[in-house]
């Protein structure tokens, strides 16, 4: 691309992200997601570092935010409001860490780390302790006068009691993403159009002329910092535990780093607590801690030179709905997919997602070349949220869930209780190779080598119809010669059959969640498995048909028990497992490993919930020898709990466990306890 490109290229860019800006700061409506704003952003960034002439003070490189509305009063801020300079990835801090201890002479810096919450951002003054007036970033310059709305925030102070200073606090605007999802509920219902996400309804509730709407939202303010001539504080550190005290709410964690390791760790415990936060965040700000550094270290046309925003991988995308299609479940549940336009969610490429079930894909209306918003929180499966109407084609027609199972053609059911649809035929093709690939995953018999594509071409070649035939695979290989198949070799071929014949031995819980029961997941099969003891107990049980035993389990319902009894019903699902695991008396192909209690009873009969970041042991490893000291491991805190093991950045559980008074120990304590009994 020559300069006579490059510069027409730039033009475009501009305009569009002008536009886009004032969508953003002025409607509160976007219309692009962060990610491909940042995206725009940085090939405008990259164009003008590689023609200079091309940036102006009109360039969006140069500009924050964007000109207030008419609609409101204008605020002219004492102290620019910047926006902060985002980082992408580790060079970028590293980078920015020794940009500021160069432009420091090589002093070693500290530096504040704070969550970045993704919100509006707004600045209140208060004089002889009392609230007088306040207004929104803008353009960086002059904001909005919002005074009357910020009154209505229930965690703003109003006054500030023997307080004779007068300062300046700034912060973030934001709604919990609860009260979005009721707001959202509320809007639907009276035909109004929708918010986008949580930032911009609190955008959208807080710049309205009407405070009484701004009071119906429930809003909240978090500070993150002081500008003021009155108040002495000689560090960021001192100014949160100076706004603590005055009654402003604080973002928490923060931390204090010395170097870049710390900075790391910090942002990558956060980033994985993100999902569980009530409110959003998209990034960790780093901030240089003296005070005296930071103004000397100034400011850019844009941004401060001693804070930079260390951004997430973007969690969220658009893009179009190529197809939906209905997937067949091993248990026989009916779900809608939609096939994507692939784009990347926080560095995967997602060309699927989940739309649940009938009913929520009909309440939601998503349809065939919709333009949609994806959103992928951690390792969770990709789901639409929602469609943007206005972008809907004009011959858009609503999706048709199909009568009959897409596999076998058998007739789809409902029960009332339940929200799936079902195809009830246990003999569907789809069902029984879903079943096949439940029964090899790594929570079950943990097979390596039988990914997807081998278990379906070995079904779809007669060579695997069951289980059992799995374990028969190596004594017939005289005859299928699988070596000679396409994609297959010798080695191969006996990679496989060792990690075959590594999984003969097996404990119970994991042979009864390989079975594929429906609602029988590794949690109930560890429970069943607890209560047993050992296979020829829990057979015995089977043989009997005497699976209502269940119900005495702690955490089993009657549902559970009926899918059990409809199991075990079935005579070939009897038979498999006979041929698997023998018949008590008789060995099988298997062999399943009595349950392992230790008899010191340490944790009997004890509730234990592990929360934060456990640096010795895996959350799986831990729970595991928890359970083998005779605890129960749950995922939630009550008044039942007996101990609560908080590793590194715990957050609300161990708050909870505070307040209900419940055991709290250390990591390395819980690893004291199992190392003496």
């Amino acid at each position: 691309m020559d300069y006579a490109e490059k510069k027409k290229r730039h033009g475009e860019l501009s305009a569009l992200l002008a536009t886009r800006s004032r969508q953003y700061y002025i409607f509160d409506s976007p219309g692009i997601t962060d990610a491909e704003y940042d995206a725009l952003y940085n090939e405008l960034l990259k164009i003008e570092k590689e023609f200079p002439e091309l940036r102006s003070a009109k360039s969006p490189s140069g500009q924050v935010g964007a000109k207030v509305s008419s609609k409101f009063k204008k605020v002219t801020h004492s102290v620019a409001m910047l926006s902060l300079e985002n980082a992408y990835n580790e060079d970028d801090i590293a980078d920015f860490m020794d940009r500021v201890s160069k432009l420091s002479n090589g002093e070693n810096i500290d530096f504040v780390l704070e969550p970045k919450l993704d919100g509006l951002s707004a600045s209140i003054i208060y004089k002889n302790g009392l609230l007088t007036s306040a207004s929104t970033r803008g353009d960086g310059m002059v904001g909005e006068d919002v005074t009357a709305n910020i009154l209505t925030i229930c965690d703003v102070p109003r006054k500030i009691e023997n307080c004779s200073e007068s300062f300046e606090v700034r912060g973030e605007v934001i709604m919990l993403k609860s009260d979005f999802c009721a707001l959202n509920d509320q809007r639907e219902q009276n035909g109004e159009k929708l918010f986008a996400n949580p930032r911009n309804a609190a955008a959208g509730s807080l710049r309205q002329l009407d405070p009484q709407v701004t009071a119906s939202r429930n809003l909240h303010f978090f500070a993150y910092s002081i500008v003021s001539d009155d108040l002495k504080h000689s560090c960021q550190m001192e100014a949160l535990i100076f706004l603590r005290k005055l009654g402003f709410t604080v973002f928490s964690p923060v931390a204090l780093c010395k170097n870049q390791a710390e900075a790391f760790a910090f942002y990558n415990n956060v980033e994985k607590r993100r999902a569980d936060l009530e409110y959003d965040i998209d990034g960790v700000v780093y901030k240089v801690n003296d005070l005296s550094i930071q103004e000397k270290l100034g400011t850019s046309s844009k941004f401060p030179r001693h804070a930079i925003a260390y951004k997430f991988p973007a969690e969220k995308a658009q893009t179009t709905v190529l197809d939906i299609v209905v997937q067949v479940g091993r248990t026989g549940n009916i779900t809608p997919i939609a096939e994507l336009k692939p784009v990347t969610i926080g560095g995967v490429v997602v060309s699927r997602a989940t739309l649940h079930n009938k009913d929520d894909l009909e309440k939601r209306d998503i349809r065939v070349g919709d333009r949609v918003v994806l959103q992928r929180a951690g390792d969770v499966i990709p789901q639409v949220l929602y469609p943007i109407l206005a972008e809907r084609p004009a011959d858009s027609e609503a999706f048709q869930f199909p009568t009959v199972c897409p596999c076998c053609e058998s007739d789809l059911i409902k029960k009332e209780s339940e929200a799936a649809i079902k195809c009830a035929n246990p003999c569907c093709e789809a069902q029984m190779i879903e079943r096949l690939i439940h029964f090899v995953s790594r929570q079950a018999f943990n097979i390596d080598g039988f990914g997807e594509r081998n278990i379906r071409y070995f079904f779809k070649n007669g060579i695997i119809t069951n289980p059992a035939d799995i374990f028969r695979l190596e004594e017939r290989n005289a005859q299928l010669r699988l070596e000679n198949m396409d994609g297959w070799g010798k080695q191969s071929v006996e990679n496989l059959f060792k990690s075959i014949n590594d999984s003969r031995t097996i404990s119970l819980d994991r042979f009864i969640n390989a079975l594929g029961i429906p609602q029988v997941g590794r949690a109930v099969s560890k429970l069943v498995a607890a209560f047993f003891k050992n296979y020829r107990e829990f057979l015995e049980c089977i043989k009997e048909k005497e699976a209502e035993k269940l119900a005495s389990i702690n955490g089993i319902g009657t549902s559970i028990v009926d899918d059990f009894n409809v199991f075990f019903a079935n005579k070939e699902n009897v038979r498999i497992v006979l041929e698997l695991a023998g018949d008590g008396i008789s060995s099988g192909m298997v062999q399943v490993a009595d349950v392992e209690t230790l008899d010191d009873g340490i944790f009997s009969r004890q509730l234990l919930v592990f929360t934060g970041t456990l640096e010795k042991l895996s959350r799986d490893e831990a729970k595991e020898l928890a359970e083998k000291l005779g605890a129960r491991v749950t995922s939630s805190v009550s008044a039942k709990t007996s101990i609560v093991i908080a590793g590194k950045n715990a957050g609300k559980k161990l708050d909870l466990a505070k307040e209900l008074d419940v055991k709290i120990i250390s990591e390395d304590d819980f690893l004291k306890i199992i190392e003496k009994r």
